[in-house]
């Protein structure tokens, strides 16, 4: 036996590795903290569309993959001018992703564009009615959402469209 094989362990030996430096105390909380808050966020903001008002608001939802993302709705637009009830082209009046997401019966989307027509000279009164059918070919009752110019009240729909019956 050489001397350089007293030297050397054997291949098999046990060596233990080098450890990696460790955070010190609060370094390691502070941490620990922000990896639990960070996960905490990504499970509280999806929850909270759970105790909306608005089934129909599902972004960041698990929920996205319900039926009622399954309704198919076409919205139509009147406002009342000069006493006269007018059909709205959407199409030349919104974007078409708007009114996809009004088709959706988004209530928030939905009040800021009847707010909107209600801006326009002579306009009175602005409504959007929804008509939805559900996947099996059920049409339910029109969502009808209506926005008083002069006094900014508004008729939302008394019941929202959750399944098909």
């Amino acid at each position: 036996m050489s001397d350089d094989d007293a030297k050397d362990p054997a291949p098999d030996a046990d060596v233990e590795p080098a450890e990696l430096p460790v955070p010190m105390g609060r370094r390691r909380k502070r941490f620990r903290l922000v990896i639990f808050g960070f996960l905490a966020f990504q499970m509280i903001v999806p929850l909270t569309y759970y105790v909306r008002a608005d089934p129909y608001d599902e972004r960041f939802a698990w929920r996205m993959f319900s039926a009622v993302r399954l309704h198919s709705c076409r919205p139509g637009a009147t406002e009342v001018a000069d006493g006269q009830e007018r059909p709205v082209d959407m199409p030349k009046v919104i974007h078409q992703a708007w009114i996809n997401t009004m088709a959706r019966n988004r209530e928030d989307v939905i009040r800021a564009f009847l707010a909107k027509r209600c801006e326009e000279d002579g306009v009175e009164e602005a409504t959007l009615t929804n008509v939805c059918v559900t996947p099996s070919g059920t049409r339910l009752a029109p969502q009808i959402y209506r926005r008083d110019c002069a006094s900014g009240t508004e008729e939302l729909p008394e019941q929202l469209i959750l399944e098909d019956e």
